[in-house]
């Protein structure tokens, strides 16, 4: 693994478990074992660093969703948006989780280092297609309204999550979305 490698993992690690705002550079360069001149040559600045750790999250959680779907029958779309929440919930239940990165992201710093918006919302144009497309196989009408609709109750889910994981139940979230699903069908 590289070494600008390394500061990721690192940065998003602590950035994971604390804050934006409470990791400075130099407990990342501690941590990650680098020399300051080499965290430097990668990142100029600790905005620059975020960017890259927030395209790094969601390059990951794409690769994973992506992995998570593809185990799926290819044409069972009520599967493939099934396996979203699924996955989600997963999330939820692992020892690391602590809250959505990108949520974490806009909350924090968006107004500091407005570079760190767009891997978010790259993320959320990303689930929407995944989303969308899978509705409009199913014969959805507008499935890009219900698209938004499902990407928003996943927020409101892994924010439920972070204050109290056990109050966040699959069944009874999976139930409303098949009847929203089942209504948009009729």
């Amino acid at each position: 693994m590289s070494k600008k490698q390394d500061i990721i993992n690192t940065a998003l690690n602590l950035f994971n478990s604390h804050s934006y705002n409470s990791i400075g550079i130099d407990r990342i360069i501690s941590e990650s074992g680098v020399a300051k001149m080499t965290f430097y040559k990668y990142f100029p600045s600790k905005a620059k660093l975020i960017e890259e750790c927030l395209v790094t999250r969601n390059q990951n959680l794409q690769q994973s969703l992506d992995a998570a779907i593809a185990q799926c029958d290819s044409h069972d779309y009520l599967s493939h948006i099934r396996t979203i929440f699924v996955w989600y919930d997963a999330w939820f239940r692992a020892a690391d989780f602590n809250g959505c990165m990108f949520q974490k992201a806009v909350e924090e710093i968006s107004k500091i280092y407005p570079s760190s918006l767009q891997p978010a919302i790259d993320y959320k144009e990303w689930l929407k297609a995944q989303l969308s497309n899978a509705l409009q196989h199913l014969g959805i009408r507008q499935p890009e309204q219900l698209a938004t609709f499902l990407s928003s109750i996943l927020d409101g889910m892994t924010i439920q999550a972070q204050i109290d994981s056990a109050q966040v139940h699959l069944d009874d979230y999976w139930k409303r979305v098949e009847t929203l699903i089942q209504l948009e069908l009729a």
